[in-house]
């Protein structure tokens, strides 16, 4: 009787072979705990387990060789994301009665394995962080580490995590380390949630190494919502039963949601883009004035994008002297950038109509520590000054006549000069927007660059004038007092940085003279025009009183 048995199983495997087939969204290549390559599952054949004879509900029948010998298990498959199947099996039997039979002997609690796909694409992670968290390893709980905090935020793309662990002195094992988890899929099974990961930390090279399972469960709503993780020791489901019991277990806390009535400066919004002098920064306000786009084009391979919302006004002061009004905003930003993330403390002060001053601290990964020393300090600000776009070319320069300029080789981002040793001087203002840099050789006629004044300030002493030109996209910063000057194309009256010159400077001429002089200095014939003669008549009595 059980030889007829195994003949007519033998003999229905062959007749009903063809109709079992695996769905076609489970074909692919797969990574199995415990086997050295990958698991192929395509059609109606896995490697490793054989071909699929018969299925009925999530039982397949598979048809496979023991030490030579035909033999047939059963698999139940479930399919728990596109990316995730688990199965139980019983052993391979030769001796059995019906394949329905085969499928019952597998128990309850027979072990559940998993298979992931490999090179999977991926999917939008469960979190949104940012999350503040302590971790603990072995499962036990003693050994946590939570003070320092270490930090979780989800990637701009949403399918990655970023984990910055912080290292405890008194926790045995703990790390200051950054891994990334690449998520591939995450289901529910009843209260608890599940996620199978790809990490991405040093030394971390093998399948084996790379997979993880993470179970989990969500506590609270909003700014109250706590999560409770565990992750597995290695690349399998198994062992998982709470989020509390696994190889290293989490205590995740929702980090302060920003405040719905912090937002930028309004002076912000006379322009929706913004650049540095030089154009290597650039800033977008985003639409609800609650958040910028900051792009540095410093790294031209690898432009820089930031977003940077706001989260807490910290204050908002306006400081008047006799000719202006000037608004300084500080405030506490949420900046992200790829998967990179934290809170930074801003400084936006209004230097002129158009003309912003932005000052930028260090990154903390908690918005009350974002405008402490620690991280708003001399030592780690950035400042750049930023200029509205477009600008205009119509403010007429403070500076009014000629000066000249000692030493000349300071003025190389103004004008180039034919000679090594020219005189140059500088023509401004007479109610025009010009200013004229001029250079005189001994050896070649005298040679002029114009520029533009787009803007200009003053403060404690000193005006600030931004120069233009046709030429250049950029901008130029000249800061200038009664006798010393100072050209930069980064900044106005900040540090001295590369690129900058400075000069001494001396009233030649007033701008009547001015005027007068380039007139009369002209090779050109004698004027036709009645109405230049007669300004000429105008100026000469004013040019010798």
């Amino acid at each position: 009787m059980r030889i007829w048995i195994l003949i007519s199983s033998a003999f229905a495997s062959l007749a009903q072979g063809s109709r079992c087939f695996f769905p076609h969204a489970w074909h692919g290549s797969y990574f199995h705990l415990g086997f050295s390559s990958p698991l192929d599952l395509e059609n109606s054949t896995l490697s490793e387990k054989g071909r699929c004879v018969e299925s009925f509900g999530s039982h397949y029948v598979m048809e496979d060789q023991d030490r030579g010998e035909r033999c047939w298990r059963c698999m139940t498959i479930f399919r728990k994301h596109h990316n995730v199947l688990q199965y139980k099996e019983s052993y391979c039997e030769t001796y059995f009665d019906t394949f329905e039979s085969l499928c019952e002997n597998i128990a309850g609690d027979s072990p559940m394995y998993s298979m992931f796909r490999r090179e999977a694409e991926p999917v939008r992670c469960p979190f949104k962080g940012p999350f503040s968290f302590s971790y603990s390893k072995g499962g036990s709980g003693l050994n946590t580490c939570s003070y320092p905090r270490s930090y979780l935020d989800s990637c701009t793309d949403h399918h990655r995590l970023q984990l910055d662990f912080q290292a405890c002195t008194d926790v045995q094992g703990s790390e200051s380390v950054a891994e990334q988890l690449q998520c591939l899929g995450h289901w529910r099974e009843g209260s608890k949630h599940y996620m199978v990961a790809q990490m991405d930390r040093q030394h971390v090279y093998s399948d084996e190494a790379k997979y993880r399972c993470f179970v989990y469960q969500k506590v609270g709503k909003g700014d109250n919502r706590t999560v409770q993780m565990a992750q597995s020791l290695s690349a399998s489901c198994r062992g998982l039963w709470s989020p509390q019991e696994g190889y290293r277990t989490f205590q995740m806390e929702k980090v302060a949601s920003p405040s719905p009535t912090c937002t930028f400066p309004p002076s912000l919004s006379l322009h929706r883009t913004w650049s540095s002098l030089d154009s290597s920064v650039r800033l977008h306000l985003n639409s609800g004035e609650r958040s910028v786009r900051l792009t540095n084009l410093g790294e031209r391979r690898h432009p820089e994008d930031s977003h940077l919302a706001c989260h807490t006004l910290v204050s908002r002061e306006t400081a008047r002297d006799a000719t202006t009004t000037r608004d300084t905003t500080t405030l506490v930003a949420f900046v992200k950038s790829g998967c990179d993330s934290g809170f930074v403390c801003l400084q936006l002060e209004e230097e002129a109509e158009g003309v912003m001053s932005l000052r930028m601290g260090g990154k903390a990964r908690s918005p009350t520590e974002a405008c402490s020393s620690l991280y708003f300090s001399p030592e780690m600000v950035k400042a750049v000054m930023l200029v509205g776009r477009p600008y205009s070319t119509t403010t007429s320069c403070p500076m009014s006549g000629r000066y000249l300029i000692s030493p000349t080789t300071s003025l190389h981002l103004l004008h180039t000069s034919p000679c090594t040793s020219p005189t140059s001087s500088m023509e401004s203002g007479c109610g025009t927007s010009s200013l004229v840099v001029e250079s005189r050789c001994t050896t070649s006629p005298p040679t002029r660059t114009e520029h533009q004044c787009s803007h200009h300030w003053s403060r404690g002493g000193v005006t600030h004038v931004l120069l233009s030109s046709p030429s250049s996209p950029h901008l130029l910063c000249l800061s200038y007092s009664d006798t010393s000057g100072h050209l930069s194309p980064h900044s106005c009256g900040g540090g001295r940085q590369l690129g900058d010159s400075s000069f001494t400077i001396s009233h030649s001429s007033p701008c009547v003279q001015t005027l007068l002089s380039s007139s009369l200095s002209s090779q050109a014939t004698p004027p036709h025009s009645p109405s230049l003669l007669i300004l000429l008549l105008l100026l000469l009595p004013l040019a010798s009183s």
